[in-house]
């Protein structure tokens, strides 16, 4: 029984991730039919969304900050487990036998205990910050800042392109339009790839715990940009401009 949790739990996982990479294969032929959909989203995006947005949907830094918020929320909650191993096995020898026999003695009892046997690799998901965890999100993130504006200069060559063109009536505005397009597909597939990839790897890096709270994480987010009680009150909201 033991095992069967993480391994029900590695296949929720799987099926999420899977789900999230057939949104971007979809996201990818909506891109294909027309591209100007995905690029200008007025129809089906609300205000909220929009400033998440990057070339048709979530920014991938928003994937690693989601991952990033986790980590300093545990140092924010649990600012003691920064003690060196000196201190805390310093602790462990200042604490009365008697009173840790009686904690055995009771954790081996009573419903509320099962429960808390369930809940707590997931309780304690955060607390284990392996150095290869946040060394690989850095990499991540150094390499969003070279593809980022890479794809960001397509975008802008493609862009010059078309102007160039019908400007100096190479060619017809209309071949023009059909190249620029053809390209502008290319760069939000690309811009897909690359949002599955930073999800692929961080749940690649995080254990089957930690990967769980990060796509449930993701999802909710995901929901909540869109509850209709938010954006009410974000409409709500007046910006004073001075």
């Amino acid at each position: 029984m033991s095992g069967s949790a993480p391994n029900l739990l590695s296949a929720h996982v799987e099926i999420i991730h899977h789900h999230f990479k057939s949104y971007y294969h979809t996201l990818d032929l909506a891109a294909a039919a027309d591209v100007s959909q995905i690029l200008f989203p007025s129809g089906h995006r609300n205000p909220i969304e929009i400033p998440f947005l990057w070339l048709g949907d979530l920014h991938p830094y928003v994937f690693t900050n989601l991952l990033r918020s986790y980590l300093l929320q545990h140092d924010e909650i649990h600012p003691q487990f920064e003690q060196n191993e000196e201190d805390e096995e310093t602790e462990d020898e200042e604490i009365d036998p008697q009173f840790d026999e009686l904690d055995e003695e009771e954790i081996e009892v009573g419903e509320s205990c099962e429960f808390l046997k369930k809940q707590w690799p997931l309780m304690n998901a955060w607390k284990i910050q392996s150095r290869k965890l946040t060394t690989r999100i850095d990499q991540i993130e150094r390499g969003l800042r070279l593809m980022v504006p890479a794809l960001m200069n397509r975008v802008r060559k493609a862009q010059s392109g078309f102007v160039t063109k019908v400007g100096s009536g190479e060619v017809a505005a209309a071949v023009a339009a059909a190249e620029m397009e053809e390209e502008m597909v290319g760069i939000v597939m690309d811009a897909n790839r690359l949002r599955k990839d930073v999800i692929s790897e961080i749940v690649s890096v995080t254990s089957v715990y930690q990967g769980a709270l990060f796509l449930e994480g993701l999802a909710q987010f995901l929901v909540g940009i869109r509850e209709e009680r938010l954006l009410q009150e974000f409409k709500k909201c007046k910006l004073v401009i001075k």
